[in-house]
């Protein structure tokens, strides 16, 4: 037999009510928020790329556009009457045929001269915009600054390094350039502008004269900005600063403009170099440090500092003589 086994049901357990607490009285205090601090971008960086990059657009830009304008100066300049002379004429030879054959350029056969005198009104319309956005003016206060004593600058131009000059540091100036029109246009430049800022008993010479011939042992420092590209003979030009100094504590500030460190931007400087001497007496494709090493200039001066802007092409250089071998014993 199967037994039987006893199931015993159990009613369901009620549900009993719980009476929902008061909102008043049971209070949960709100989450703490958490505060994530995100990280911000360093701007230093950014901004030292944006302005590199803006220099490099605007630098190329200019070079591409000089170039293009000057090409178009000398198509213009070869399509003149017969009856108009230019400085460039003496470059032109004619065959049997009656072709017109251009010469190549170069600082023996082209006297730069002719061209700083045609362009002495207007020189510092047509360059003080590109100097504000490259930064020359900057170079310049940095270089014209630390000139001091009896003070010769050459290639003087029109004056544009007037501003920099500091007048407690100077005892005397004597400005010189090759070109009259330049160098009267600096002297009218000092006169109105620039004589006030100096002690009564400062003197300032304008003295016409070569680069490559100047007076010797007269001067603390001598300062030079951009004449270097217009001289025939540049590494003449260095020895004589270096012989116009009175002694190896003598200082020669130099700021000057040639060769790039990239060939792509040489090879645009040479390409359009016969158009831009013939417009503005400038060889702006020369290697200006190349001729540090060239033995007469090498005997005597030496580089104290040196640095390059603008891709390679804006040489920054302070040089002194080296002491003479009577100095030296």
């Amino acid at each position: 037999m199967v037994k039987k086994q006893n199931i015993t049901f159990q009613p369901t357990q009620r549900l009993k009510y719980k009476p929902i607490p008061n909102a008043s009285n049971h209070r949960t205090s709100p989450p703490t928020a958490t505060t994530t601090t995100a990280k911000r971008p360093r701007l230093a960086p950014i901004l030292l790329g944006g302005a590199f990059l803006y220099v490099t657009a605007t630098y190329v830009s200019m070079i591409v556009f000089k170039s293009k304008q000057d090409t178009t100066l000398d198509q213009s300049q070869q399509q003149q009457p017969s009856d108009q002379s230019s400085p460039s004429d003496a470059l032109t030879t004619k065959k049997a045929d009656g072709t017109i054959v251009m010469q190549q350029v170069t600082p023996k056969n082209f006297d730069t001269r002719t061209i700083w005198g045609q362009v002495a009104d207007r020189y510092d319309d047509e360059i003080g915009w590109d100097e504000k956005v490259m930064g020359i003016g900057l170079l310049r206060r940095w270089l014209v600054g630390q000139a001091t004593g009896d003070v010769l600058e050459v290639s003087t131009g029109t004056g544009r390094n007037f501003d920099y000059y500091k007048p407690t540091q100077v005892e005397s100036l004597t400005l010189t350039d090759d070109h009259p029109a330049m160098l009267k246009s600096a002297e009218t430049k000092f006169t109105k502008h620039h004589q006030s800022r100096f002690h009564d008993a400062f003197k300032a010479t304008f003295t016409p004269a070569n680069v490559e011939a100047l007076d010797e042992n007269g001067f603390d420092t001598v300062v030079d900005t951009f004449g270097l590209c217009s001289c025939g003979d540049p590494a003449a030009a260095l020895v004589s600063m270096a012989e116009a100094c009175k002694s190896d504590e003598s200082r020669i500030l130099l700021l000057e403009h040639g060769r790039s460190h990239y060939d792509w931007l040489n090879r645009l400087l040479d390409t359009n170099v016969d158009q831009h001497v013939k417009k503005w007496g400038c060889w702006w494709n020369r290697n200006i440090m190349d001729l540090f090493e060239e033995d007469r200039v090498k005997e005597k001066l030496e580089i104290v500092s040196v640095s390059r802007w603008h891709f390679g092409t804006t040489c920054y250089v302070v040089a002194k003589p080296k002491k003479t071998p009577d100095e030296a014993k």
